[in-house]
């Protein structure tokens, strides 16, 4: 019988080589065979077993997911099943289904990522500083959180890694990792994909793929584009449109080429476009009095008065907002990237070579209100990346595996900034009024002068960033092994700062000195300019412990030592230290220490695997989101708090009760705590000194997370028809309140929720086509996400917040050949 019917036969009985399935063969046969040097065919015909339907389901538990077994570290991965299902095809739609980890998204620029509370606290603009949770697609760095945002065409699985990566390639880490991989063009068979969807608020996507072989075995070549967009669900008052609708655009085209079976290379080139007109958060809360009673100069109400506007009211679901000037955001993605692997005999050398660019050009409505005080609040950024990486894989018989590598990283941000004052900063300020930001001046001369005043700044923070590592497994037994690493990293930044006012007339035209009128323009901005420069080296390294008392049990303790790079804060901020020495540009390196034991378990037959651990982390030098008042604004930037300690516990459950049908449970319990850290007063507490933090939580970090999911795959005959594949499932994410200010605010608390989707599908057994359909927010819960606080020009005391999605639903239709 050939090797070809036995694939047929497999594929229309489910029948199946035991030793292909991945799962313990029945106790019959694991008895050692007496078969003669050269296997007949009859003899491979007696292999063939049939597994029972429960057995059957387990499959869909793919083996990347049965790898990650064998990993001493918790670990968490969506498959390709999942992704399809839950029709996520970027980083933020899956998070749902990753509760230790966190995306808060004021914009694509102002977005950071945490695992188990630690990464990036608050939305704070990090330019030029990396993240503690390293992001890579395909192997390749991505410096950015917000370059996640978007659609990523070929998506095949995001594998999760919680804890510091001390010593392995990239970039070194204090919370973890996250990997987006996709799918290589195919060597052998020729695949066309479509998919074409729609649904409400103006939802619609398509999705094209198609890869063919070139030379058979050899080289190959793929194209994909994605597109997708909806309109907003937010009301403006002052009409421009629904506000949080967004369009992107992905392109992708890859070659895989593989001349003999020692050498391969992969070259990804890529493109993304994303435009919406968002990130805006509706008025939540407008205080008049601090918590003493003490009124807070420059409120809302007050605000308001001065120039004859009313509000919209502040509401704890606020979908209706106000503004008056254009609020989008725009983000090109690209890169090229080239993976070339040789392998030979027992090792595998491997080179990652990248390039990419991302521009970022937004418009804010700077006032955050319907007025016409600060008509556009902008910074665009140009990054360039270059990332190079060598790994080198090998082992010494079946006692020591091994790997070397080095990683480097240039990288260079410009950073353009413009603030555009309009035709009533002059009332909305107060000037003409007992608080007046300078005095003598009336509300129609600082009108004069600010109309069309700008503040305008450049800044462009450098790094060069390298690191060299080694890390080894020592299996001492069959059943105990000792992994550790260690790694050397440096990293020198280098930057300057530049500030710059436009005036749009001489003080003389209104009737004041030229002192007076710079002053009030100095109230805003000033001109003036500084540089920086910031140089560290830091060793990081793992210890790791391994066992497995049965063949289907592994338990590990775990020591790891993570860090990151220190960097420069180049904003208005550090002008103050030129000025006073009250602050200084840099943010000093972060290190941390880690602690986790856990198990990893498989029961019943490879249908159930159940991961648990508890962990404590040490973080020191934690670099965090910071507040404060400067040029009329509330700034933000980063800071260092000196002691932070998290300890939790998770559990990762992938269970199959009954045939076809898989589930999967994730659950955390997060302490986030500041030992030590000191910091701006929030706006209701009435001191001007340093507010002590210490024994507080951890922003952006809720204590309790889960998330699962489910989907039941059954076979139906429709009469005169034919039968067909169909599923049904869906997820539930949901997590307890978060505090979402740098200070902890009382008014910045964001309360617990949970959110259910819900999906389902058909297609015939051949698998040419596909209809699906969503229902995310299936019970159309309407909750904040995230609070912030407005400074200045957007009037104290105030406080905004985003809101979550309404019931959205859609149908997408998929077709092969």
């Amino acid at each position: 019988m050939s090797n070809k019917f036995l694939l047929a036969l497999f594929s229309l009985t489910g029948e199946t080589l035991c030793c292909a399935t991945g799962f313990a063969a029945p106790k019959h046969l694991n008895r050692a065979p007496h078969h003669p040097k050269s296997v007949s065919a009859s003899t491979t015909e007696r292999l063939v077993v049939r597994l029972g339907p429960i057995q059957r389901a387990a499959h869909t538990i793919d083996k990347e997911t049965r790898a990650l077994q064998n990993v001493p570290q918790a670990a968490t991965r969506i498959d390709q099943r999942q992704l399809t299902a839950e029709h996520i095809t970027s980083l933020p739609q899956a998070t749902r289904l990753l509760p230790s980890v966190q995306f808060n998204i004021s914009n694509p620029r102002v977005s950071g990522i945490n695992i188990r509370g630690l990464g990036s606290t608050g939305t704070t603009p990090t330019d030029g500083i990396e993240s503690g949770v390293a992001v890579t697609i395909d192997d390749v760095y991505r410096a950015r959180p917000g370059t996640a945002l978007t659609d990523l065409p070929d998506l095949n699985g995001i594998t999760v890694l919680r804890g510091p990566s001390g010593s392995e390639g990239g970039m070194v880490t204090t919370a973890g990792s996250i990997n987006l991989t996709t799918t290589a063009p195919d060597l052998f068979e020729r695949h066309i994909k479509l998919e074409a969807g729609a649904g409400n608020y103006d939802y619609n996507r398509w999705n094209v793929q198609a890869s063919t072989p070139i030379i058979r075995d050899k080289l190959a070549v793929s194209v994909s584009a994605l597109g997708y967009g909806h309109s907003g669900w937010v009301k403006n008052r002052s009409g421009g449109g629904d506000i949080n609708g967004m369009t992107n655009r992905s392109f992708r085209t890859q070659i895989f080429y593989k001349p003999t079976h020692e050498i391969s290379l992969r070259i990804i080139a890529d493109y993304a476009h994303l435009r919406q007109n968002c990130c805006i958060a509706g008025l939540y809360r407008a205080d008049t009095t601090q918590l003493n009673g003490h009124p807070i100069d420059g409120n809302l109400m007050q605000r308001s008065a001065w120039a004859h506007y009313i509000p919209v009211t502040p509401s704890s679901k606020p979908y209706l907002l106000d503004r008056d000037s254009l609020t989008q955001a725009n983000q090109e993605d690209s890169g090229l990237s080239a993976h070339l692997d040789w392998h030979h005999n027992n090792f595998t050398l491997s080179s990652i070579t990248a390039y990419r660019w991302w521009n970022w050009y937004p418009h804010n409505d700077g006032d955050m209100n319907g007025i016409d005080a600060e008509t556009d609040s902008r910074v665009k950024v140009h990054q360039n990346q270059f990332t190079q990486e060598f790994r080198f894989k090998s082992k010494w018989r079946s006692i020591l595996d091994y790997q070397v590598g080095a990683f480097y990283m240039w990288q260079e941000n410009r950073v353009f900034s413009e603030d555009h004052y309009g035709t009533a900063a002059g009332a909305w300020l107060g000037y003409g009024t007992p608080l007046s930001p300078v005095a003598g001046v009336s509300t129609a001369q600082a009108t004069a002068l600010l109309n069309n005043y700008r503040v305008l700044s450049y800044a462009q923070p450098t790094t060069n960033y390298y690191a060299a590592y080694a890390r080894g497994t020592w299996h001492i037994t069959h059943t105990l092994s000792l992994i550790t690493g260690v790694r050397y990293n440096y990293g020198a930044k280098t930057g300057g700062y530049h500030q710059w006012e436009s005036t749009p007339l001489s003080a003389s035209a209104v009737g004041l000195s030229a002192s007076k009128a710079q002053n009030v323009w100095d109230t805003y901005g000033s001109n003036s300019r500084y540089s920086a420069h910031l140089d560290n080296g830091f060793i990081t390294g793992d210890f790791a412990i391994q066992y497995r008392p049965t063949r289907h049990t592994m338990l590990y303790a775990r020591y790891g030592r993570g860090g990151k790079s220190g960097g420069l804060n180049l904003t208005p901020l550090a002008i103050q230290s030129l000025q006073t020495g009250a602050l200084s540009p840099n943010v000093g390196k972060e290190t941390d220490d880690a602690f986790e034991v856990g198990s990893k378990q498989e029961f019943l037959q490879g249908r159930l695997f159940f991961d648990v651990a508890l962990y404590q982390t040490n973080d020191h030098n934690y670099q965090v989101s910071t507040t404060r008042s400067f040029q009329g604004a509330l700034l933000s930037s980063l800071s260092n708090a000196p002691k932070v300690r998290i300890r939790g516990a998770e559990s990762d459950i992938h269970f199959s009760p009954l045939p076809n049908l898989i589930t999967t449970l994730s659950a955390s319990y997060n302490d986030a705590q500041f030992l030590k850290y000191t910091t701006s007063a929030p706006p209701e507490i009435p001191t001007a000194g340093p507010y002590n933090l210490n024994h507080t939580a951890i922003p952006f970090v809720p204590r309790w997370s889960l998330a699962v999911s489910a989907r039941y795959d059954h076979h139906i005959k429709l009469k005169n028809i034919g039968v067909f594949d169909t599923y049904i499932g869906g997820s539930y994410s949901y997590h307890t309140r978060e505090n979402t200010s740098a200070n902890n605010s009382i008014n910045a608390w964001v309360p617990a929720y949970g959110t259910l989707n819900l999906n389902f599908g058909i297609k015939p057994l051949s698998g040419k086509w596909e209809l699906s359909g969503f229902i995310n927010n299936a019970t159309n819960v309407r909750h904040i996400t995230q609070i912030i606080q407005g400074s200045g020009i957007s009037a104290d005391g105030a406080w905004y917040a985003y809101v979550t999605q309404p019931r959205s639903f859609g149908f997408i239709a998929r077709a092969r050949f």
